[in-house]
């Protein structure tokens, strides 16, 4: 018993950072990348034509789903670029806090490399379209698919012992999900180094340029929509949540 929760202590460290990393982009996470591929580990081991057909209906399924969103991580992270780049030409910007332009640049950072870390995902290609004939896609193509899913099958020596299904694979689930982390951080970082650009005059009046007040109240404002935003995404999550049939499904694999 207790080495089980030994062997089990690591797992749950890495499920409590991957939610505390997740956090901002939770919803998303789930809905592009969590549930898809549960959803194709659920199907893996097919027995007949209808078996078959629903795993290829389920990879199909995250091809469009993850396409969908890797064209909304494209324009967001352009614009958060862009964004950046903009900022920096503000005359402004040159005598707040080294904080805020510190922020900035690792939000350059972040979104250039959301964009360039997208070509990861040339990986869709190896997976069946909604578009085209299921019957094109023979067990060979499915199961390089599930590689890109699941951890490698168990060698056993023993050919009558029964195979467990292949779990998700942690790595593979950090790849398919690591162009919409960084675009989302970039924004984070964007708005955080906003904050305190704003703040100067709280951290070094020296350097303000904006009255205290002002710049308080403002920033008080950008909390407030903040806050609704939170506020917004986290009902639609918690209903989507309690009508979702794999809710309270969700595995956090380890990286292996």
């Amino acid at each position: 018993m207790i080495m089980a929760k030994i062997r089990g202590f690591p797992q749950a460290i890495v499920k409590i950072l991957l939610q505390i990393l997740t956090v901002s982009y939770s919803g998303a996470y789930a809905y592009h990348t969590v549930n898809p591929i549960e959803n194709i580990k659920n199907h893996q081991d097919y027995k007949d034509d209808k078996g078959r057909s629903e795993l290829i209906k389920a990879l199909a399924q995250f091809r469009h789903t993850k396409s969908e969103e890797l064209s909304f991580v494209t324009k967001a992270a352009t614009l958060s670029g862009a964004a950046v780049i903009g900022v920096f030409s503000w005359p402004t910007t040159e005598r707040t806090i080294w904080a805020a332009k510190l922020l900035w640049h690792w939000s350059l950072f972040l979104s250039t490399f959301s964009l360039i870390g997208s070509a990861h995902q040339r990986l869709l290609r190896h997976l069946p379209s909604l578009e085209k004939d299921s019957q094109e896609f023979d067990d060979s193509k499915i199961q390089l698919a599930l590689n890109l899913f699941l951890q490698p099958p168990l060698s056993v020596a023993n050919l009558n012992t029964k195979l467990e299904p292949r779990r998700i694979s942690g790595r593979m689930l950090w790849i398919w999900q690591c162009p919409m982390m960084l675009m989302n951080y970039s924004w984070v970082l964007f708005l955080v180094g906003y904050a305190l650009h704003l703040l100067t005059p709280v951290f070094d009046p020296s350097l303000a340029e904006i009255p205290f007040t002002v710049a308080v109240v403002t920033v008080c404002g950008c909390a407030l929509v903040v806050l609704n935003f939170a506020f917004c995404a986290g009902i639609c999550q918690s209903r989507l949540a309690k009508g979702s049939s794999l809710n309270g499904s969700l595995s956090w694999a380890l990286f292996t």
